[in-house]
């Protein structure tokens, strides 16, 4: 067996047993301190739900990423240390999550950013203060936003697309997976792992939250989780800003932007939505494309398993786009793009038609 793929199933395996045992604990200290989420409102969850499946899945991929470094001594592609920036960085976005999770509603939307900034400026770290030189190249300018923006972006998309039992939590693991099917022909172990890991952290909280909720991730799993969904994706990408590339190798975010289509398609959604409609883009509404599917006459379940099946197909894409020219690469994007267009006039359309009835 391949190390690369021997290190994949091992940390999968330690990660996977890890969640499906911590998430009822979980359950019970978010319980035993009111740490809930309560219906009512935009909320259509029937009972009162503990809000604290996130650590668990903080929890799960921790212990995961200890077995694996205890039991690789010394191996350079699986060396944590070069990746401590990214771990402390995790950290502090799973913090600013638990926090708003446990003072539900009280930390407003601009802390909470300003958290995520933190969190992304520890991994750029020294980057943004060699800023300050005034010599400083634009391409290191350029390179400094666009990491910012990514995280961000990334961060916020799959905390909105945690709206409904197991949509978030199926939709990553589809994207952790596709990375590591792609991660492996690159022989990129460390990456690998860690997508690996998150794969059985998730797959091990997913019992518990679907069909039926049990526990919710909240934003301390979501916002955990889509921050190394932006790591993953983002060292997927080779090639991006590398010298000599033309046009700042933008062809090499491709087929990562596919492979997380729907989260980032819905996230984009919404938000043009709100600002057409004037109002403001960080608050939560019911518009995403799951609530439009269950208004046009769809259980919850067929709902999310419909996003489920288009995210695979989104994730194939990709996949197939990591291994095309840069052209062909544009090529898919852009009929993928058609497809989601094309898709939501037709969720729409179910949509007005089920309102009707």
């Amino acid at each position: 067996m391949p190390e690369s793929l021997r290190f994949a199933l091992q940390g999968f395996g330690v990660a996977f047993v890890a969640a499906l045992v911590l998430v009822p604990v979980c359950m019970a200290v978010a319980r035993a301190f009111g740490v809930v989420d309560r219906p009512g409102g935009r909320k259509q969850h029937a009972r009162v739900t503990p809000l604290l499946g996130g650590a668990a899945v903080f929890l799960a991929f921790g212990i995961g990423m200890w077995v694996i470094a205890r039991g690789t001594p010394g191996s350079p592609g699986l060396d944590l240390s070069a990746i401590r920036q990214v771990l402390i960085g995790g950290t502090v976005l799973f913090v600013i999550g638990l926090i708003d999770d446990v003072f539900k509603d009280k930390l407003g939307f601009v802390p909470k950013l300003l958290g995520q900034i933190v969190g992304v400026l520890v991994i750029t770290y020294p980057r943004p203060w060699a800023f300050l030189d005034d010599g400083a190249a634009v391409r290191e300018w350029v390179y400094f936003i666009f990491t910012l923006l990514w995280y961000l972006t990334i961060v916020n998309s799959f905390n909105f697309s945690d709206n409904m039992n197991g949509l978030m939590s199926g939709l990553s693991v589809i994207a952790f997976s596709a990375s590591v099917i792609y991660l492996g022909s690159l022989h990129s172990l460390r990456t690998m792992t860690v997508a690996s890991l998150l794969v059985g952290s998730l797959l091990g909280f997913l019992p518990y939250n679907f069909p039926r909720a049990r526990i919710f991730l909240g934003d301390a799993g979501s916002m955990f989780v889509g921050y190394w969904m932006a790591w993953v994706m983002f060292d997927m990408s080779k090639g991006f800003m590398a010298d000599g590339t033309a046009a700042y190798g933008i062809h090499a975010l491709v087929p990562s932007v596919l492979i997380m289509g729907v989260p980032l398609y819905d996230a984009a959604f919404v938000v043009i939505r709100r600002w057409v409609d004037k109002r403001p883009l960080y608050l939560g509404d019911d518009r995403h494309l799951s609530h439009r599917l269950v208004r046009g006459g769809f259980t919850p379940v067929e709902a999310v398993v419909m996003l489920w099946g288009l995210g695979i197909i989104l994730a194939g894409v990709g996949i197939l786009a990591a291994f095309a020219v840069p052209s062909f690469r544009y090529v898919l994007l852009g009929a993928s793009l058609l497809l989601l267009v094309a898709l939501t006039r037709v969720c729409m359309s179910i949509e007005r038609h089920g309102s009707d009835r």
